[in-house]
């Protein structure tokens, strides 16, 4: 894999340090560390000033630019089209659903309301001088599948992209799980109080506070509080609000962190035994929709430092359920037969999480996950060129061979038997499907001239027709190729 340099541009203003951590800088730490690729961040008061020679500088060597969420500018979409226009991939990154923010959110004013006057200085609202943002970029990432989905119904034909939050590495591999001794707890030595609490952990910015009014988790922490004698709840943050309500309802059986450093909330994650993870319920509408757009970085936390989690149902952890934790029905029935499971059964749910630790290393830290980033940036950049109708050579283009329409891939023929036909035929309804709804145009795979011997299908006559070695067993390879070369020949 050929080396890229990654610029991230990113939000610039204090408040909103969070995104850009995530976002920019771990993203950017992680490239860097791979010895890979090379990356670097500048902020978008910067990046808008793209004539400037210092900014050419840094801006020229960089082959795929990120613009974080904050598109707001004519001046940051010319910088966006000089540098589409010297062939950098630019692309936009948004990680929150700005049209739909709720009154609790500290944005709100902001997006919602237009406090700073955009529209009087600029002609646009907020939400509508972001999406003419999204007009002068190639493509849109996100954290969150249904934020891509609204946005390419608001722009139709607008690519999106599901990049997840990944974790900094270098702030989880000195820590520990928290160890847990059940002996002692069953015993209930006195002196052993202290040091066998069980800490049920929790922490987030003030645009929670719909989390835990109305997922049904608020109404069962007294229950679960006097039912388990050695739970205590820990809430880290600084909306007071959900400090209040845990003053009011469990008395003295509650600590209260406050925020810290972004390097030292892992430490503070690993002090919990369980963590928790709510999402606004369907008693309030308005941020439920909210709340099903954010990521999955508090299940990601919890995985690192082999916390046992529980987090709302809903497409945000939906691709951790079942890993060192388990997503809940939004109701209090539910999320107490949750937690009673869970402390009940800790011990072997913490040894659970124990295992996975290293699984979410390899997985959920963006250090040991730079190829995988990378590969969705080489996906929009070859989609994009294609769409301009930028071919390569000696590909063959799926739009090619088999159309736009079922009919036209239905009239690829062949005689086969045994068990290539079920599978001949899986194989032609796959390769249709990523045609018409993914591709439009994208090889599927390259192959190099015929002769050279290089190409990943290499053989007695590489270069001719179409390799589907990602979906397709190698026996058929020949055969399908074949097929597909026959069909578009005449033959």
């Amino acid at each position: 894999m050929t080396g890229q340099f990654f610029l991230f541009v990113f939000a610039d203003s204090q408040a909103e340090w969070n995104t850009s951590q995530w976002r920019s800088l771990t993203i950017s730490d992680g490239l860097n560390a791979s010895g890979k690729h090379k990356a670097r961040c500048i902020p978008i008061n910067d990046f808008a000033q793209y004539g400037h020679d210092t900014v050419q500088a840094v801006v020229g060597p960089a082959d795929v630019i990120v613009v974080q969420r904050n598109l707001l500018h004519p001046e940051i979409w010319k910088a966006c089209d000089y540098w589409r226009g010297l062939g950098k991939l630019v692309v936009a990154d948004l990680d929150d659903d700005y049209p739909h923010l709720t009154p609790q959110n500290p944005a709100y004013p902001f997006w919602i309301l237009d406090k700073a006057g955009l529209k009087e200085s600029l002609g646009y609202t907020p939400i509508e001088a972001l999406t003419e943002g999204f007009k002068h970029v190639d493509a849109l990432i996100s954290p969150n599948e249904l934020i891509i989905k609204d946005w390419q119904e608001v722009l139709p034909g607008f690519k999106g992209y599901w990049v997840p939050n990944y974790a900094h590495w270098p702030w989880y591999k000195e820590l520990q799980q928290k160890p847990f001794n059940a002996e002692t707890q069953r015993r209930g030595d006195a002196e052993a109080f202290i040091e066998e609490q069980i800490v049920i952990g929790w922490g987030g910015s003030v645009s929670h506070w719909d989390s835990w009014w109305f997922s049904g988790l608020r109404e069962v922490v007294p229950e679960i509080t006097a039912q388990y004698p050695r739970v205590m709840w820990k809430v880290c943050g600084g909306d007071q609000r959900i400090k209040q309500f845990f003053e009011r309802l469990v008395p003295g059986r509650w600590i209260d962190q406050a925020g810290v450093p972004p390097e030292h909330w892992p430490a503070q994650v690993a002090s919990f035994d369980i963590g928790l993870a709510p999402l606004c319920g369907p008693e309030y509408p308005q941020g439920e929709r909210y709340d099903l757009r954010r990521s999955w970085l508090k299940a990601v936390e919890y995985l690192l430092t082999g916390v046992p989690w529980l987090g709302s149902e809903g497409i945000v952890y939906a691709k951790l359920d079942g890993k060192g934790g388990r997503t809940v029905e939004n109701s209090p029935e539910a999320w107490y037969e949750a937690l009673c499971d869970t402390v009940d059964n800790l011990a072997e749910r913490k040894m659970e999480s124990k295992r996975l630790m290293a699984w979410a290393r390899d997985n959920l830290a963006m250090e040991h996950v730079v190829d995988q980033y990378v590969q969705i940036f080489n996906d929009i950049a070859a989609e994009r060129n294609a769409a301009q109708g930028m071919r390569l050579p000696n590909v063959w283009y799926a739009g090619d061979i088999f159309g736009q329409t079922e009919e036209l891939a239905g009239r690829v023929e062949v005689s086969v038997s045994g068990d290539d036909v079920d599978a001949l035929a899986m194989v032609q309804a796959q390769t249709f499907r990523i045609s018409k709804e993914w591709h439009e145009g994208i090889p599927l795979e390259y192959s190099a001239g015929s002769g050279s011997g290089q190409g990943r299908d290499a053989g007695p006559d590489p270069g001719r027709g179409l390799s589907l070695a990602t979906i397709l067993q190698y026996p058929l390879l020949t055969q399908v190729n074949t097929i597909a070369w026959e069909s578009t020949s005449g033959s």
